[in-house]
């Protein structure tokens, strides 16, 4: 018999204050100013445009494109992440097509998800963040002020 699966709320609830603390200084300015996207480019192919898609008293909704018109839709990483200001988190909230995140999937289920689908994409988001401070170059340049909180080798 299979183990009943159950999900560690406090580990999803640290992986989240910690994508949002990562994620904040990629965040671009208001949509009507001349900074409304963030291009960062990680290496050979991997360049990523950061949107902001909406924004609210209490939350900020971006999006997260990989940039390479040549690749099936696919294969480009995508996601919407919705950043809570008044509990500094950050959550995925559509990826790869998938446009509702369940905490939990009963095992088997017709969309093929894995049991635990919610934290894998915020892990996925966690990773490519760090994958951006240690080899991803900014534009358009941050401010001074964002600038020195950020790692002495994100350039």
């Amino acid at each position: 018999m299979q183990q009943r699966y159950v999900v560690d709320v406090a580990e999803l609830h640290r992986l989240n204050e910690l994508n949002y603390a990562a994620l904040l200084p990629f965040v671009p300015g208001d949509s009507d100013s001349a900074k409304s996207e963030v291009i960062i480019q990680a290496g050979e192919g991997l360049v990523f445009v950061v949107k902001r898609a909406d924004s609210s008293r209490y939350t900020t909704d971006i999006s997260i494109e990989q940039l390479k018109p040549s690749w099936a839709d696919y294969l480009r990483a995508k996601m919407t992440v919705r950043l809570y200001h008044d509990v500094r988190m950050a959550e995925v909230l559509k990826t790869q097509g998938i446009t509702k995140l369940e905490v939990h999937y009963r095992q088997p289920n017709k969309e093929m998800r894995h049991r635990d689908e919610k934290y894998q994409a915020n892990q996925f988001l966690s990773d490519w963040l760090q994958l951006c401070r240690k080899q991803g170059r900014i534009q358009p340049e941050l401010s001074e002020s964002v600038q020195k909180f950020m790692p002495y080798y994100f350039k």
